[in-house]
């Protein structure tokens, strides 16, 4: 299953000078925590001094939370619903993901 995977930039020229959408192959049942984990692996992601949580979003419903690698101490992946929860079953048709850092 192809998943297209869209990443908010981090600074400015984050905007301008990394790609900000990666498409990505999973298998067709693939969960949540295997989308996290190869989105992770590839090192697409980025983060900054102060956005250090990049919030994943499908369907605009909060899946996941991950956290910078260079953070101290580290931590894993804090997911909000269940990680074995199948892509598929909260996807839409685009199969379209977001890592986004908290508006709040």
């Amino acid at each position: 299953m192809k998943i297209e995977v869209h990443r908010q930039a981090c600074c400015a020229q984050d905007d301008q000078m990394g790609p900000l959408a990666r498409t990505f192959e999973l298998p067709d049942r693939c969960s949540i925590e295997d989308l996290v984990n190869a989105v992770v692996a590839s090192r697409f992601l980025q983060y900054s001094s102060t956005h250090t949580a990049l919030h994943c979003r499908i369907a605009g419903k909060e899946v996941a939370v991950v956290f910078s690698p260079y953070e101290v101490p580290a931590r894993g992946s804090l997911f909000v619903v269940a990680p074995d929860t199948a892509v598929q079953d909260i996807a839409s048709a685009k199969r379209e993901v977001e890592f986004v850092f908290d508006r709040s």
